[in-house]
């Protein structure tokens, strides 16, 4: 390697070590509502508790064994962003080598270098804190990863390929086990062992793509059968099974009018989000090169960005219509890889003035897409916060305003811990009937009930079976008694009813609370109720 290629090659690793340092600010930030949710449950998990019996929720065990696992490492908040800063790094670092046997090392540095900048997200809404360590982030690692399997090898011989295809099948199956949906990235994989067989044998048939499948199959079949097992010896496969799927088909049921409106959805939110979101703007462009390119030079391992980037629009829209960011956080690898294997299709086919308009206009675009202005103003704000140039209650007030109509606050929720670890004892439960869990979290307390959010019973979920609905809900309660019950009042508001109006407004459980609590205190959007002295 001469000289300049080896300044050029510092260069472009010291380029994606500074994008990665620049998400290092957002370790001093909150959990978000959902993390705080995961978080809860892998405290359980610590405990000897099983999701489903002991904690409800409607994710599939993964995000809950990674957040225990996290949380056993690193028992402290920080570990939302710091698993998330990871998780970015070994992404970023597999599309470096995913570039690289696409097509140049080039393209994977450009692919990692856009995916890190684009990515980061301080680019989002309160600095990122609803989308660092949701679910997304652990299927886009385990499918990048699991597609580096497929591409990495050359070599033609039997035990080789088989051990590739079984380990990349584990790895989506352990994409699965934290998001159902995630069955969809089977796509990518099957094009990319396909491309790879052309391309070492001349040729497929449909023998040896069976195969194949048969072979991913059974590799993702382990992790699920081994989750499977552990909920089956717990006594938890039901209500797992009413969680994470019943629940799931109910809640994305709720947002489309029918299959119509599942396919018009599915069609049109990619360029709807291309418009305010650069990574899905640039990522997008190369998809519809990567479309062109593919027709003219019929080289299938161009297909591989572009089957993850639809298997992620599948995914995304199985989550539903409603259009949560986190839902959008898995497709980035794959527009990333998109743009810049598009970008190196271009680059080599052209002339040195059409590669400055392209360059001009991509970054043209990106620049009225993204919104660097608030990269910059939150990461700066970590910063400031970082080197103790504000107080931690100055700092969280940012985080949705605590006297506000936001339905998330982080400064509320870490008051709101801080009082309930005051006022009670370590053997004291506690119920937070709202969407609050890191209330649970920062305070060390158990809820009263395995309902420890509202939602599923707000709604009527599985009404009328026993241990579900208001009548489960109640029977938890008058069980455990709780010390402090905290009534949420601005939660779901316009989705469904809000927690506080639905207690209060329920006869079975208002009668309950007004007969041993009283309203002690009123703490930003909570109510607190206190047992009443035996």
């Amino acid at each position: 390697m001469s000289g300049t290629l080896r300044r050029i090659h510092a260069g472009a690793w010291l380029l994606l070590l500074l994008l990665l340092l620049a998400r290092v600010p957002s370790l001093v930030q909150p959990a978000g509502a959902d993390q705080g949710l995961y978080a809860y449950i892998g405290q359980r998990i610590l405990a000897g508790e099983v999701p489903y019996v002991h904690a409800w929720d409607q994710k599939p065990p993964g995000v809950h064994l990674a957040y225990a696992a996290l949380i056993a490492l690193w028992p402290h908040e920080s570990f939302v962003a710091g698993a998330d800063l990871l998780v970015a790094a070994a992404t970023a670092l597999a599309l470096v080598v995913l570039g690289t046997r696409l097509a140049s090392p080039a393209t994977g540095v450009v692919a990692a270098a856009c995916f890190l900048l684009l990515g980061n997200p301080a680019l989002g809404r309160l600095g990122g804190v609803r989308v660092r360590g949701q679910c997304e982030i652990f299927i886009a690692l385990a499918v990048a990863s699991a597609l580096l399997l497929l591409v990495r090898g050359r070599e033609n011989r039997t035990p080789a390929r088989t051990g590739r295809l079984v380990g990349a099948g584990v790895l989506l199956g352990i994409a699965i086990i934290f998001k159902y949906n995630a069955a969809a990235y089977a796509l990518p994989l099957l094009v990319a062992t396909a491309a790879m067989r052309v391309e070492r044998a001349g040729g497929i048939t449909a023998a040896s793509l069976a195969g194949d499948a048969a072979r991913l199959a059974a590799g993702a079949a382990v992790p699920i059968l081994i989750v499977a097992a552990w909920l089956w010896t717990a006594g938890a496969l039901d209500a797992a099974y009413r969680a994470t799927i019943l629940y799931n088909l109910h809640y994305s049921g709720e947002t489309y009018g029918g299959p119509a409106s599942t396919v018009v959805y599915l069609l049109t939110f990619p360029i709807r989000h291309a418009r305010v979101d650069g990574l899905w703007f640039l990522g997008g462009a190369g998809c519809a090169v990567l479309t062109a390119a593919v027709a003219w030079t019929r080289r299938l391992e161009m297909l591989v960005p572009l089957t993850w980037t639809a298997a992620a629009c599948l995914a995304i829209a199985i989550n539903g219509s409603r259009g949560l960011p986190q839902y959008f956080v898995q497709a980035g690898p794959p527009l990333a890889l998109a743009a810049a294997l598009a970008g190196t299709w271009i680059w080599t086919r052209t002339s040195p003035v059409v590669r400055l308009l392209v360059v001009a206009a991509a970054v043209v675009g990106v620049m009225r897409v993204a919104n660097f202005p608030k990269l910059v103003d939150y990461t700066l704000y970590d910063v400031a916060h970082m080197r103790g140039a504000m107080s931690r209650t100055e700092y969280l007030s940012r985080f949705g305003g605590a006297d506000s109509d936001a339905k998330y606050s982080a400064l509320a929720v870490a008051r709101l811990a801080d009082v309930v670890r005051r006022a009670t004892s370590e053997d004291d439960r506690v119920l937070i009937f709202g969407f609050s869990p890191w209330g649970y979290v920062g305070s060390g307390r158990v809820s009263a009930s395995r309902f420890f959010w509202s939602r599923p019973v707000i709604i009527g979920f599985e009404e009328g079976r026993p241990t579900y609905g208001v009548a489960g809900l109640l029977e938890e309660l008058e069980r455990a008694r709780p010390r402090l019950v905290v009534l949420q009042e601005r939660d779901w508001d316009p989705d469904v009813v809000n927690s506080a109006d639905f207690f209060l407004g329920e006869p079975r459980l208002s009668g309950w609370l007004e007969r041993q609590y009283t309203l002690t205190d009123r703490l930003h959007n909570f109510q607190i109720w206190t047992r009443e002295a035996d």
